[in-house]
């Protein structure tokens, strides 16, 4: 088995990429919603509803966070880097 054979055996399953990106992308969207709501409502809010959209913007920002964190620790994509100035071997079939 040669190196690239193992490299690609070691990368996780793409369900699981896509799940992380699902994450992420709550997160991304909790976000989004959480400050589109925040200025077009902004003071009219009161306490209780300041309270809930700070939460929904805090675990939207968390969601983001450990999406990432697992995927750059799981994937590892700095430990596999592509230098375009060395050419490609050619597969022999």
């Amino acid at each position: 088995m040669t190196d690239e054979q193992s490299d690609a055996a070691a990368q996780p399953s793409k369900l699981t990429q896509y799940g992380l990106a699902m994450v992420g992308g709550a997160g991304m969207t909790l976000l989004v919603l959480g400050a589109s709501i925040g200025v077009i409502h902004g003071a009219a809010l009161d306490a209780e509803s300041t309270h809930s959209l700070g939460l929904a913007l805090l675990i939207g920002l968390l969601l983001l966070i450990l999406a990432i964190a697992f995927w750059l620790g799981w994937v590892r994509p700095f430990e596999r880097f592509d230098d375009i100035n060395v050419p490609a071997e050619l597969e022999q079939h």
